[in-house]
């Protein structure tokens, strides 16, 4: 073993020193760059990183909140003015109310028509606020409502689910919702005693004209008006369905 190592040591020793010293300085430069080059992987690593961030950042700025995006973009489009941008918004914020006073609205210009160009008569005020007032508290709600209970049913445009909402609307709500109607109106010109003869004598002929009325306009209605604008656009067909009703109920 003693032998062994003063060998080894006899060979470094004869080593020539040019050589070791290129050797020390090859490992030193060598040192150095893998210094710099890991010193300039941390920096890069952080700059992407931080780009990162920021785009993230400015991602979040555009998306923001659904309902503050909707809020917005709607007070946007009211702030450029004009009747049907501010209607529109209102649709947005407040849909019930909107459609409730719609109704209402409507339903007191169909009971004036029917008054002024088919009975003949001058406009009697009471009667029509008791008809504007069967729009706002029960046709605009219930509409609102069983519209969007139909469209959950079913959502698509399809001619199955159309023909799905028409069917319900025509069968189940039309005849239930004649005999509310009918029912109020005499309620509220405070003759509740006549409503089982008003029934009688209204409800069928009512149907029917209901059917040859609203099924094509309810067939529209389902197929290509978004459903925000079903209640707007029904409001508008019952200006003549109005019309009929208060004929029919007060005759």
């Amino acid at each position: 073993w003693t032998v062994l190592m003063r060998s080894v040591q006899s060979h470094c020793y004869r080593l020539p020193l040019p050589f070791v010293g290129r050797g020390l300085v090859n490992a030193g430069l060598l040192g150095r760059r893998a210094l710099h080059s890991s010193r300039s992987a941390q920096i890069a690593s952080r700059l992407r990183l931080r780009m990162m961030v920021q785009r993230l950042r400015s991602i979040r700025r555009l998306c923001g909140n659904p309902e503050t995006n909707k809020a917005s973009s709607s007070a946007k489009r009211t702030s450029k003015g004009g009747f049907i941008n501010w209607y529109l918004h209102q649709l947005d914020v407040r849909p019930m109310l909107t459609k409730s006073i719609t109704s209402a609205l409507i339903g007191g210009s169909g009971d004036i028509m029917c008054q002024l160009f088919v009975e003949g008569h001058s406009v009697d005020w009471v009667r029509n606020g008791k008809f504007t007032f069967l729009g706002l508290v029960l046709v605009g709600p219930t509409l609102h409502n069983w519209f969007g209970f139909l469209f959950r049913l079913a959502p698509k445009t399809d001619t199955r689910s159309i023909m799905i909402r028409l069917t319900l609307d025509q069968t189940i709500f039309a005849s239930v919702f004649n005999v509310v109607m009918f029912s109020a109106v005499q309620a509220l010109d405070g003759t509740p005693e006549k409503i089982p003869a008003t029934l009688d004598r209204e409800w069928w002929p009512a149907m029917k004209a209901n059917w040859q009325l609203w099924l094509p306009a309810n067939f529209i209605n389902f197929g290509f008006v978004p459903l925000r604008f079903q209640v707007l656009f029904a409001n508008g067909v019952a200006l003549i369905w109005n019309t009929y009703l208060s004929m029919a109920a007060h005759r």
